[in-house]
């Protein structure tokens, strides 16, 4: 009966804790977090009685969570990727709000804008619809002013909210380490108490609402908690949290880095996927960033295009129009590395051409120019050379001081181009309407093709494929200074770029080159160069798309000068030294003068070593060709060398002297070896023109070799002098300047000598004079190389201002070096040149010339067929019907700038021009923007209401397994008093049984 007893008592002491448990989680029903929890039971041990083994009741083994962890995990995921389309819903959905608003949006704006340049086309000389346009233009400007704010409301708002996930994201976390610190207590989860697991599961599903997380759990039941995947940061380890920051790029909204410990050892995080935090920073990226993006690049498009056109046509007071839109930025300047203090002043040029990345500029003593690294893409530019001012993404920047090497600024601007925009014209007389040229067809045509005319400042055929610009050579034309170049027939190797305003291309090669230069124009008009044959006319323009493909080769103004030059340029092809003029204060009794005058200079020249030839045969030889030079319009005669003669400085003087008459140039040999005081070698001898210096006696210092050499100057006809700074100066002597000095060392095995100099003959220059200038040309067959004899290198020089790209090719087999020189223009007198009046004649009905009206230049022949149009310097002439031979189509300045409509019809057309890449208009690429933004939105909407099914499909997984169902838990409620009941009947079953044996007697 004790067992009975006791068995009884145990089993009422398992269900009354069965009950407490079954009543807990009634209680708990809307605890938010609960897990459901259960009584485990097991047998107690039975008892062996004799050969039978007697059952001793049961005992609860545990209180243990329902939990299931693989729906655990699946609740986590499924809600880390609902929370994650909220925000690009919500925010999203304020965009399209924001820019699709009939009245805030700017498709009204711009409609509005061309509407009343469409009234202006109709009556330009209307001051009061002028007025409206500048109005409309105005509202236009401030409509993407107020649109640009809104959208950095945006931003800052996603900012914030960021921040706010992050914050709480920290939260979480440090409450998580600390249930970590209370399960490590105990070594296994099932000794864990149900309501400390409950909170860290609770903490873990709030974490993986803001996002995706990677959970790793131990045997205690602690976890550790990294961002997105297994690869991920680590947030929350066993014991410790770690602190996250974050980390915005003022320039680039979508860049957003999370930072782990920033007040720390701080490092970037990895990527943050799903979840509401990765939901924000995926609408920055892919929804925000590329919106303001397109909207800002949309305002430089507009402002680009409608500046294109307004500066191309007059203005009501007939001058030429300006810009009407302005993009104004404010920039700030920083010195990350700390190294820099020199004032930076930043102004805008071209706004709409600046791309809103921050950039670092940092001064490269070496390259003598600015390194400038764009830091969004990396890229990095050399900017032009020197310190003080330099151009970069429509900005001139202005450095105040002399940097040192490496020193580094950083330049970031305050606000975003859209921001910007601002009308710049408030005169209605400004608005430039008409046409700043227009064609007409001549009275005397036959035909009846009438004309129409539009311009472009970016027209077609404008700059050639290949080819570097020769800016790219920096503005340096010393032969130390070239680049070397190989001789190509197929395409340029640099390009004269428009703009320039004189340039002087140098190319150096030696006496046996077949180098030469050709420079050609994009309508195959050969200007400097060599003449060549139809199959190289042919294989020249054949490769390079910049080369019109219905243009006719002419070499009409090859090499021509003065008048007969190709658009009045002065040009030459070969070398070139002119007089110059000085500015010199006049002295008087009392000294100098507030008085001066210009006097002349001479024009001068020095060559290098002239070239080093021999002749070893029987008979006199040519080392330049009779009128392969021409030296001031007068073709020279051969330089002959005699058989046996070796060539000098002399001959070559000599040469030129005998035409001075005829060219008004002089010429002196000279021949100098000047030799570092390091280089000399007191330990070797040396023999000036076969005469051994110093008898062989050992010399010691610079001053004994000097003097050593001075004494036999009467047998070498050299003499010696030392420099200020210690150098050697060898020379020869008066009466025999310029001969060649023949060094050599006594030592046959030695490949030098005391002078620390090559063993052989050193020849010598030409110093060249003539009142005015001295210019070298080419005869028929001269080309480089006969220059090359003199010492001299080969140019092409340019003076005037250039109004389209050059070809320049190095043509020939061989290699050579070239460096260049140059001035640019300002863009007003490029704009003025490329405008100059032309004239169209058709000599047949197939073909057609274009010519200059002010120089009278032929500047192109095309063919033509019917309906095509004519391009020219950024104009675009279109012939409605057949022109025939003879007619004339003129087209020149315009001289009414208030009556004329064409330069608006130019701005009203742009309404409909495919100006986008993707070949959009200007109101569709901004609908296109809208719609985007509002079709991601619509996205992230489905995505989210499918999502929201696999949500609640994991809420009823984890609920069938871990949740307090009512119905459940009152039939176990039942089940267990009745067991309960049973029990204590058991106990009072063995109570009566135990009176019935102590009833006996």
């Amino acid at each position: 009966m004790a067992d009975i007893l006791s068995i009884g008592a145990g089993a009422t002491q398992l269900y009354r804790q069965a009950l407490s448990t079954v009543s807990n989680n009634i209680a708990n029903l809307n605890t938010e977090g609960y897990s459901r929890q259960v009584s485990e039971t097991s047998e107690n041990a039975p008892s062996q009685q004799g050969t039978v083994f007697v059952g001793s009741g049961a005992r609860l083994d545990n209180i243990a969570r329902a939990y299931d962890e693989f729906a655990e995990s699946s609740l986590r995921d499924s809600g880390s990727q609902l929370s994650n389309q909220q925000p690009l819903i919500d925010y999203a959905n304020r965009v399209v709000d924001i820019m699709g608003s009939e009245a805030s949006g700017l498709s009204s704006a711009m409609d509005k804008f061309f509407a009343a340049a469409s009234a202006v086309s109709a009556d330009p000389a209307s001051i009061n619809l002028r007025s409206s346009f500048l109005r409309d233009a105005e509202g236009m400007a401030s409509r993407f002013r107020e649109l640009s704010d809104q959208l950095g409301a945006v931003e800052l708002e996603t900012r914030e909210s960021i921040e706010s996930q992050v914050n709480q994201l920290n939260n979480l976390s440090e409450k998580l380490a600390f249930v970590n610190k209370q399960l490590n207590k105990k070594l296994t989860l099932s000794s864990q108490p149900p309501m400390m697991l409950d909170q860290r599961d609770q903490l873990l599903r709030e974490m993986s609402a803001i996002t995706k997380i990677h959970v790793t759990e131990v045997t205690s039941g602690q976890v550790t908690v990294r961002l997105a995947s297994s690869a991920g940061s680590v947030i929350t380890d066993d014991k410790l949290h770690y602190e996250l920051g974050v980390s915005f790029d003022d320039n680039d909204p979508g860049r957003v880095d999370l930072i782990i410990e920033p007040y720390g050892d701080s490092r970037v995080a990895s990527t943050v996927t799903n979840g509401e935090l990765g939901g924000l920073m995926n609408f920055r990226s892919q929804t925000l960033a590329p919106a303001m993006d397109s909207f800002d690049f949309l305002a430089q498009t507009l402002v680009a295009e409608i500046n294109q056109i307004h500066s191309a046509g007059l203005d009501g007071r007939g001058e030429a129009g300006g810009d009407l839109f302005a993009i104004d930025l404010d920039f700030t300047v920083s010195a990350p590395a700390g190294n820099a203090n020199a004032a930076i002043a930043i102004e805008v040029t071209s706004g709409e051409e600046f791309d809103n990345a921050p950039f670092e500029i940092t001064w490269s003593s070496e390259q003598n120019s600015w390194l400038i690294e764009n830091q969004s893409s990396g890229a990095v530019t050399v900017a032009e050379q020197g310190f003080a001012s330099f151009s970069y993404a429509g900005l001139s920047i202005t450095v105040g001081d002399q940097p040192v090497d490496g020193e580094t600024y950083r330049i970031d601007a305050k606000e975003r181009p859209a921001g910007g925009m601002r009308l710049l014209v408030t005169d209605p007389l400004g608005v430039a309407a008409a046409d700043t040229m227009r064609a007409m067809s001549d009275a005397a045509n036959i035909g009846e093709a009438r004309v129409s005319l539009e311009y472009s400042a970016t027209p077609a055929f404008d700059s050639f494929e290949y080819g570097s610009s020769i800016l790219s050579l920096g503005n340096n034309p010393s032969s130390a200074a070239g680049e070397t170049v190989s001789g190509s027939y197929l395409t340029p190797a640099f390009v004269i770029p428009k703009g320039i305003d004189s340039a002087a291309l140098m190319l150096e090669v030696d006496s046996g080159s077949d180098l030469s230069f050709q420079v050609m124009t994009s309508d195959g008009v050969h200007i400097l160069g060599q003449s060549i044959d139809s199959s190289t006319q042919a294989i020249l323009m054949s490769s390079d798309s910049g080369f019109r493909d219905d243009s006719s080769y002419s070499d009409s103004y090859l090499n021509a000068t003065g008048s007969e030059a190709y658009l009045g340029l002065d040009l030459t092809y070969g070398f070139l030294a002119r007089d110059v003029e000085r500015n010199e204060w006049l002295v008087d009794d009392n000294g100098i003068s507030s008085e001066s005058t210009n006097t002349s200079l001479s024009a001068t020249a020095t060559s290098a070593d002239v070239s080093l030839q021999s002749n070893d045969s029987s008979v006199t030889v040519d080392l330049i060709s009779a009128n392969a030079l021409v030296l001031n319009d007068y073709s020279m005669a051969a330089l002959e060398l005699e058989a046996g003669a070796v060539s000098s400085a002399v001959l070559m003087a000599t040469w030129i002297n005998a035409a001075t008459d005829s060219t008004g140039v002089t010429a002196t040999a000279t021949n100098l070896i000047t030799i570092e005081e390091d280089s000399i070698d007191f330990t070797q001898q040396v023999n000036i023109n076969g005469v051994l210096i110093g008898n062989g006696t050992p010399l010691t210092s610079v001053r004994e070799l000097a003097n050593a050499i001075n004494e036999q100057t009467d047998s070498t006809n050299v003499m010696a002098n030392i420099t200020y700074d210690g150098k050697l100066e060898i020379t020869n002597a008066r009466g025999y300047d310029g001969e060649n000095i023949t060094l050599s060392n006594p030592d046959s095995t030695s490949s030098d000598n005391a002078l620390g100099q090559s063993n052989k003959i050193f020849v010598g220059q030409l110093q060249l004079e003539a009142d005015e200038e001295i210019r070298f040309t080419f005869g028929d067959d001269g080309l480089p190389k006969d220059l090359a004899v003199l010492g001299l290198r080969t140019g092409i020089y340019v003076e005037g201002t250039v109004t389209q790209d050059l070809a320049v090719f190095v043509t020939g087999t061989d290699s050579g070096r070239v460096a260049a020189g140059f001035s640019t223009t300002d863009s007003d007198e490029v704009a003025a040149s490329a405008a100059a009046p032309f004239i169209i004649e058709f000599t047949s009905a197939t073909e057609y010339t274009i010519t200059d009206t002010a120089t009278g230049t032929l500047v192109a022949t095309r063919s033509y067929s019917e309906g095509q149009d004519i391009a020219h310097k950024g104009f675009t002439l279109a012939l409605e019907g057949s022109p025939v031979a003879g007619d004339l189509f003129v087209v020149d300045s315009n001289k009414d700038g208030i009556g004329d409509n064409g330069n608006m019809l130019n701005l009203v057309a742009l309404q409909d021009k495919e100006l986008m890449a993707d070949g959009s208009t200007l109101g569709e690429a901004y609908i296109n923007l809208v719609n985007g933004v509002g079709s991601k939105a619509a996205l992230a909407m489905m995505s989210k209401e499918a999502l929201q099914v696999v949500y609640d499909q994991a809420v009823a997984a984890k609920d069938q397994v871990s949740g307090v169902s009512l119905d459940q838990e009152a039939g176990e409620l039942i089940r267990f008093q009745q067991a309960y009941q049973a029990s204590a009947q058991i106990i009072q079953v063995a109570s009566k049984l135990f009176d019935s044996i102590l009833s006996i007697r």
